[in-house]
């Protein structure tokens, strides 16, 4: 036997409520980050977090994009939307890739922890002007998302 596939419209709604949730949580935390970044010096770990939630943001998303019917759905369902969700989805992925990769790009060399005579380390911190351009990248990514 073959499981079924989701392809009814209560499963598809349920998919498009979650991904519309995940979606404002994305464009909601990316800005946090932005006005957070702009005011202080932060470190290593906070830096390691913001790359694990993008990377699990990316997967989550590649997890809709296969969706059967959603396009559809998506827009008979969502008032005045005309786009092609997979699309967009693909859009938010692209620009979440992007910061990933603005990081990747601007801290080739960095030493993300110093070794102590004592054996313990300590973190890199990075200030508001060192992480200008990740905020760029973290304001495009909302922008991808209404």
């Amino acid at each position: 036997m073959v499981f079924p596939s989701a392809t009814n419209n209560a499963a598809l709604g349920a998919d498009l409520t979650q991904l519309q949730n995940v979606a404002a949580g994305i464009k909601s935390t990316a800005m946090a980050a932005v006005t957070f970044l702009a005011a202080n010096n932060v470190n290593t770990a906070y830096v390691f977090q913001t790359l694990d939630q993008l990377s699990g943001v990316i997967a989550l998303l590649n997890s809709f994009e296969n969706v059967v019917g959603l396009n559809a759905y998506a827009t008979a369902n969502i008032p005045g939307y005309a786009g092609t969700i997979t699309t967009d989805i693909t859009a938010v992925i692209n620009a979440a890739q992007a910061c990933i990769a603005w990081v990747v790009a601007n801290t080739t060399g960095v030493a993300w922890y110093t070794l102590n005579a004592d054996g313990t380390r300590t973190m890199a911190t990075f200030t508001p002007a060192q992480t200008a351009g990740f905020r760029t990248a973290l304001t495009a990514l909302a922008a991808t998302i209404s």
